[in-house]
């Protein structure tokens, strides 16, 4: 996987708060479910913590954009 692939993950864990549910309890079940192929380097490098900070911006995105 590359770059991209990390920056598409990271953008579905904006949009779909299920997901970002997910991801805090474990970034490598999270990437599975939405069906991305990140290596362990690049899954290991996503913190759950990081993750906690996607939150408050996840929780300001236009509705029109999320995923329910």
């Amino acid at each position: 996987m590359s770059q991209e692939g990390v920056e598409r993950f990271l953008g579905r864990l904006l949009t779909d708060r299920r997901l970002l549910q997910r991801g805090l309890g474990s970034v490598p079940a999270a990437c599975r479910e939405a069906g991305f192929d990140l290596s362990e380097a690049e899954l290991s490098a996503i913190r759950p913590e990081d993750l906690e900070r996607l939150e408050p911006v996840a929780g300001q995105l236009d509705s029109t954009i999320r995923r329910f």
